[in-house]
């Protein structure tokens, strides 16, 4: 439901984060360095950083499912293409990948995403969120999973903090990356490197 409009999307976004929308994209947008030109930003959503690349004149490409979002984004003429992430191949080269508040949707398919990301940017900036309503009750999980489909059904799952630290050290080795841990609020952001 709420990725049919980003007016709806923002709506229920300042909500969830109590009139703190803003201030996740700023924890996210300090990330990006003078050096990063090109910037991926997948399951974007909004366009908070597809504006701060263009005020500084970096080159923004975002992926997103919802033909609203891209339609949004184009509309302000951003470079939003309509793709599913889990089906794209390949993603377009950058310095710098990021992803906020989606993980949770590809948490069966991890591996083959980071794999991914490392072909397109030496860096993945993530911000996840782990304190999460949805984790209060049934009614609230239920709500959720009708008003979270993102395109490939039904999803209930949610990291927490504990689990996202376990999926990125079971991934670290395989994947050849390190990370550190910015901040843990009500998002955990992270900064991940690769290695080679």
């Amino acid at each position: 439901m709420i990725y049919r409009s980003v007016w709806l999307y923002r709506i229920v976004m300042s909500l969830l984060y109590r009139g703190h929308y803003q201030a996740r994209f700023r924890r996210v947008t300090g990330l990006i360095r003078d050096t990063d030109q090109r910037v991926l930003e997948l399951c974007f959503g909004d366009v908070a950083i597809a504006e701060f690349c263009r005020q500084r004149g970096k080159q923004w490409t975002g992926l997103d499912i919802s033909a609203s979002f891209v339609a949004f984004a184009a509309r302000r003429h951003h470079d939003a293409r309509q793709a599913d992430v889990l089906r794209t191949p390949s993603f377009p080269a950058c310095d710098v990948c990021i992803m906020m508040g989606s993980l949770y949707h590809f948490q069966r398919h991890l591996p083959d995403l980071f794999d991914r990301i490392r072909k397109a940017a030496p860096r993945l900036v993530l911000s996840e969120p782990v304190r999460n309503w949805t984790h209060a009750n049934r009614l609230l999980r239920f709500l959720a999973r009708i008003g979270t489909r993102a395109g490939s059904g039904e999803e209930t799952f949610r990291f927490d903090e504990h689990s996202l630290r376990l999926a990125l050290n079971a991934l670290k080795e395989r994947a050849g990356f390190d990370y550190r841990v910015v901040e843990v609020a009500r998002d955990m952001v992270v900064e991940v490197v690769w290695l080679s």
